[in-house]
């Protein structure tokens, strides 16, 4: 009798497990390579682009790209009431945040970058207890106090230290201005999400950012004849693998698989995206900021993990 239970508990659990959906494990694998080389490949191309010239082009690949994906699915546009949301999502989520990014890692490390670009997940929480009226328990404020700590120490280390005197890198602040304005859109799209798809939002709002960008670039044009075809290709790879592959995927792992376990993955990005700009580059974060990266990523777990 012992027996016939332990076999038929065996074959209830093995009916309950899941099996690996290997589409969603591919497309979370492709979002996460290619968000992790987004920050080594923006330190190269400032090499010879602007960030407000590499921005305009690499925006705009994104949209042309897009534009083919949504011609090939017949995607309607926005209807005329949805089109203010547009703008919005357009120009925080896309323009601001891409932007700022570029700004930023002009004198931060990709490294750097990447941890920096990790906090998303709190400020996505901040705006959700704000506006939205959600709950944080203690552990989360805790982890959101943890993770600014960390952002500090992220700073400093990426200012270096001279003497007696301790620098903060300015750049710090750039790229936490993209990382909010990535929370905000993200926590505000869902106003969106009964009568869209994510994935037509990302179109509009990819669409809406290449023509806001598009005003702040006179100089796109000298600086493509100027540039290196490498650096040109680069900016090119930035619209077609970071921005429309990349988030094309990640719509796709999001609408088969729970948002937890996907966005869980995204605890990899710093440590790939350091080692690609180390074999690329040469690039080494400094300790100070590797810790806070640490510790900035711890407090963001506590948040994931604990914090609602």
């Amino acid at each position: 009798m012992e027996t016939e239970r332990t076999e038929r508990g065996e074959t209830q659990r093995a009916r309950t497990r899941r099996p690996v959906d290997l589409p969603v494990v591919l497309a979370v694998t492709v979002t996460i390579l290619c968000w992790s080389s987004n920050f080594p490949t923006i330190r190269f191309v400032l090499q010879q682009y602007d960030p407000i010239s590499m921005s305009v082009l690499r925006v705009w690949v994104g949209a042309l790209v897009l534009v083919g994906l949504a011609i090939a699915k017949r995607m309607p546009l926005p209807a005329l009431r949805d089109w203010p949301l547009c703008v919005l999502f357009g120009a925080t989520g896309i323009a601001a945040a891409t932007l700022s990014l570029n700004f930023g890692l002009r004198s931060l490390s990709a490294g750097g970058g990447a941890f920096l670009i990790g906090t998303v997940p709190i400020f996505s929480a901040l705006l959700a207890w704000a506006f939205f009226h959600e709950r944080l328990s203690q552990r989360a404020w805790l982890g959101i106090a943890v993770s600014f700590a960390g952002v500090g120490l992220i700073g400093l280390g990426e200012g270096g230290v001279s003497g007696m005197h301790v620098h903060f890198d300015v750049g710090t602040l750039f790229i936490l201005c993209s990382a909010a304005n990535q929370a905000f859109y993200y926590v505000f799209q869902r106003v969106l999400h009964r009568r869209y798809s994510p994935l037509q939002i990302t179109c509009y709002s990819v669409w809406v950012g290449a023509i806001i960008v598009s005003a702040f670039a006179p100089r796109l044009p000298a600086l493509l004849l100027r540039a290196s075809i490498g650096h040109t290709l680069a900016v090119c790879y930035l619209g077609l693998f970071p921005t429309a592959i990349a988030f094309s995927a990640w719509n796709f792992a999001l609408s088969r698989a729970r948002a937890a376990k996907v966005t869980s993955a995204m605890y990899a990005m710093p440590a790939l995206a350091i080692a690609i700009a180390f074999v690329w580059l040469g690039e080494v974060p400094a300790a100070l900021s590797l810790l806070g990266g640490a510790v900035a990523l711890s407090g963001v777990a506590m948040v994931h993990l604990w914090g609602r």
